[in-house]
């Protein structure tokens, strides 16, 4: 493997047909465990946004390419642990590429003999809180699966969380430029909004000072949709530390929607490094000491609490537990 004293190579674990899901950890000592904040960039838990694989790996070239000459980079990476893991539905990009492009979901074969679960829809904090904000129904484009965690891909990114002290995440999609935060799962405020506006606005600048584009923030329940059981919310519930999902142009249908050209992989990376080497920075002077981030045993005491978290959470936002 090339650059093998920044960079490792790991198999996080398997997909339902058996294909890897690969995570890269960039840091100066990439082979161990160490005190210092991590950046997760996640790609394509939805099979048809195929940019979204593109513009994690592209961040991941730059940051190897660039630590020996670059000063700026080389604080980063040394600072920081930088965990890109560009593929999340490997078997869904392959049903993508090779037979329906607009596939979204997983290969998981249902009870009702439809196909598919959205992996964005898996994950426990709110997971089927209500049909709004995802599906029972296997059928539909967002069935959230049968439990909380029913896939593989999604427990392989439970499993990576629980083991390494994350300071901030990014989970990319496309499409609609923008740039979300919590709460996806009701129109609520989360505790640390207002950081987290502060965060995205601060990025959304960097990002269009690059090419010009404006890429709109909010929180991902009013600027998007309804989305529960997904990502950025049980990022932010049980770790407490920012997570943003950052929609990739373009804005809309009208403008291509899914199909971005060849073309668009450079210009959508470039103007997205800037916001992570921001976020990146951002981790690095926040950091707290080791001793009062949340140790791998009580990670996992956290997320077997999850169901009481929702409750708690709800009830400390609203003054009341909500009944939706």
């Amino acid at each position: 493997m090339s650059y093998p004293s920044i960079a490792r190579l790991s198999i996080l674990g398997q997909s339902l047909e058996n294909r890897n899901i690969y995570a890269l950890k960039i840091s100066d000592h990439p082979d161990q465990r160490e005190d210092e904040p991590g950046l997760a960039l996640l790609g394509c838990h939805h099979a048809r946004e195929w940019i979204s694989v593109e513009v994690p790996l592209q961040m991941a070239i730059y940051l190897l390419k660039n630590y020996a000459q670059d000063e700026r980079i080389r604080a980063i990476v040394d600072s920081s642990e930088i965990w890109i893991v560009p593929l999340i539905n490997p078997d869904g990009l392959d049903y993508s590429i090779l037979n329906y492009r607009l596939w979204r979901k997983n290969r998981r074969l249902n009870s009702d003999g439809s196909f598919g679960v959205d992996l964005n829809r898996n994950y426990s904090f709110a997971w089927g809180v209500d049909d709004s904000g995802s599906s029972p129904h296997p059928a539909s484009e967002t069935y959230r699966g049968s439990q909380p965690f029913s896939e593989p891909e999604t427990r392989a990114i439970r499993d990576l969380f629980l083991q390494v002290n994350f300071s901030a995440a990014i989970s990319y999609h496309s499409f609609s430029q923008s740039i979300l935060y919590p709460w996806s799962y009701a129109d609520l405020p989360a505790d640390k909004e207002p950081l987290f506006q502060q965060l995205a606005a601060d990025m959304a600048q960097l990002i269009s000072q690059v090419n010009g584009r404006i890429y709109y923030t909010g929180r991902a329940s009013t600027s998007l949709y309804l989305t529960n059981g997904d990502f950025i919310d049980w990022v932010y519930a049980l770790f407490d530390i920012p997570a943003f999902t950052i929609e990739l142009p373009p804005v809309d249908l009208q403008e291509g929607g899914f199909f971005n050209s060849e073309q668009d992989i450079k210009s959508l990376s470039a103007e997205n490094l800037p916001a992570v080497l921001y976020l990146l920075e951002w981790t690095i002077s926040t950091y707290a000491n080791q001793e009062e981030r949340l140790k791998p045993e009580a990670k996992n005491r956290l997320e077997k609490r999850v169901k009481n978290g929702l409750k708690n959470k709800r009830m400390r936002l609203t003054g009341r537990e909500r009944r939706d």
